[in-house]
């Protein structure tokens, strides 16, 4: 038997001295930059995070603040306020003079970028036609919020720039009104504060009728007899800019305007479409049934192709009159507002005046 041969051993030199301080020198290099590189690193985050905070810190210095437009209801009226006897009945009213025709208006106009739309009401405001100074409750009503101009109208706000007022002056607005005065008082005194209550910018122009309709350019006296029938193409009407010295001519005017005979819608409403621009507002004011309510109603799509809506206001005659104005209201997406007693009614309020089997 053969001696077994001894296991080869295999062993590794160590490296020389040179490749030890190379690779020594390699990894303290390796260490210094991946040490300045985690400096680097955390300078930036640092930078980051201050430059994020100072931002947010900043940034509602460059935030216009939203304004908040508040509506704050009115007083709840005492039980049953309709049924209180009015101390005004019997009184003589004070008649009213070219100087006093101008109504006293207390308003606070603040714009806001935020529009709140008004509520409808089916309280009744305030009484009017009491003293010199009635409809104070009605309001100014002289914005819309967004800076666009706006007007009221025995207590119904609109929003618009042009400001059509189609008016009854017909002999039948001379009767006596159970709050004092007559009706005609009434809408003297209202008109004329709605319009002195028009912003700088906004425009207007009052249209009469009874038989006919007429402006204050219709050369007086017996103004009715010289206005415009509905027949053949509407006179031009102008606009006029709601300044205080146009308002002070309205004011002169709208107190010593005759009155005609006789009720008609078309006429005025014609006049009124017929403006240019059309109007963005237009009131509708009449104390009796209309001769021509058919015809007003079936032509007022063509004679209004804008689709303004009317505001209409019955004074003093619930049943059919009422009921008529409420139905034009309807046709063209505007409010109805009964003026009954020396009380403005909307809504609901105003429902039950329209019944000619209770009132007729």
């Amino acid at each position: 038997m053969s001696e077994s041969e001894p296991p080869t051993l295999y062993t590794t030199e160590p490296p020389p001295d040179s490749v030890v301080h190379q690779l020594d020198g390699f990894l303290a290099r390796q260490k210094r930059n991946d040490t300045i590189q985690s400096l680097v690193v955390a300078v930036i985050v640092m930078l980051l995070l201050a430059a994020l905070l100072w931002l947010i810190a900043i940034l509602p210095e460059f935030q216009k603040a939203e304004t908040i437009v508040s509506y704050a209801p009115p007083k709840p009226p005492e039980e049953n306020p309709v049924d209180r006897p009015d101390m005004a009945v019997g009184m003589k009213p004070k008649p009213a003079s070219s100087s006093s025709s101008m109504a006293k208006v207390i308003a606070a106009s603040v714009e806001a970028p935020v529009a709140v739309p008004m509520p409808e009401f089916s309280d009744p405001v305030l009484p009017f036609g009491i003293d010199d100074d009635f409809a104070a409750g009605f309001g100014a009503g002289d914005g819309d919020g967004d800076g666009g101009g706006g007007s009221s109208f025995f207590g119904t706000p609109r929003k618009g720039r042009r400001v059509a007022y189609v008016v009854d002056y017909s002999e039948s607005m001379k009767s006596d009104t159970e709050a004092g005065g007559t009706r005609l008082d009434a809408l003297k005194k209202e008109l004329t504060r709605s319009i002195n209550s028009l912003r700088d910018g906004m425009s207007f122009n009052v249209i009469f009728f009874s038989q006919s309709a007429w402006t204050i350019a219709t050369e007086g006296p017996n103004e009715a007899d010289k206005g415009w029938n509905g027949l053949g193409e509407p006179p031009p009407v102008p606009w006029h800019m709601a300044s205080q010295r146009t308002k002070s001519v309205f004011a002169e005017r709208i107190e010593n305007m005759g009155c005609g005979i006789g009720t008609v819608w078309s006429s005025p409403l014609k006049l009124a479409f017929s403006m240019r621009p059309p109007p963005d507002i237009v009131y509708l004011l009449s104390d009796g049934e209309p001769s021509d309510l058919d015809y007003a109603l079936n032509r007022v799509d063509e004679m209004n192709p804008t689709g303004v809506p009317i505001d209409t206001f019955a004074m003093e005659a619930p049943g059919t009159p009422a009921q008529a104005m409420q139905e034009m209201a309807r046709e063209t997406g505007g409010n109805f507002t009964m003026i009954y007693k020396g009380r403005a009614y909307s809504g609901l309020s105003a429902q039950k005046y329209t019944d000619e089997t209770e009132f007729d």
